[in-house]
């Protein structure tokens, strides 16, 4: 377990990712949670996951589906804001942190990845690297 997995969350907003319409056909069977790390970590964190109460008969596949597209949200206004940012992918697939950070200007190497990366170690020089 990573240790940002073990700080303290704050949820702040949960949706059903349906319609207000009945009329309408809802494409996900789950809804989802959006929050945050709380301020004794020393970067900001946004993260996302399913909401999956132990009386509701949904699939992990439907869980995983509507995670993933309010990932794809988040990540595309990052993207089209020019926000760089980090993603890590913990809890079994059923939790997503999204770290933005700063750009860093001291480039060695147009593109690198280590083992550390790739396992979701995020590495950063200075506290003042992340928004």
């Amino acid at each position: 377990m990573l240790p940002i997995e073990t700080s303290g969350k704050r949820m702040f907003f949960k949706t059903s990712l349906k319609h207000k319409n009945p009329d309408e056909i809802n494409m996900f069977s789950c809804g989802v949670r959006f929050g945050e790390l709380l301020d004794d970590y020393p970067m900001r964190a946004f993260l996302i996951s399913p909401s999956i109460d132990d009386n509701d008969d949904i699939s992990l596949e439907d869980a995983q589906e509507a995670l993933a597209h309010c990932c794809g949200v988040v990540l595309q206004l990052l993207i089209d804001s020019n926000t760089p940012h980090n993603v890590l992918v913990a809890d079994e697939g059923m939790t997503v942190y999204i770290i933005p950070r700063k750009f860093d200007m001291i480039v060695e190497v147009p593109f690198f990845t280590s083992f550390e990366t790739l396992c979701g170690y995020v590495k950063y020089k200075t506290a003042h690297g992340y928004a």
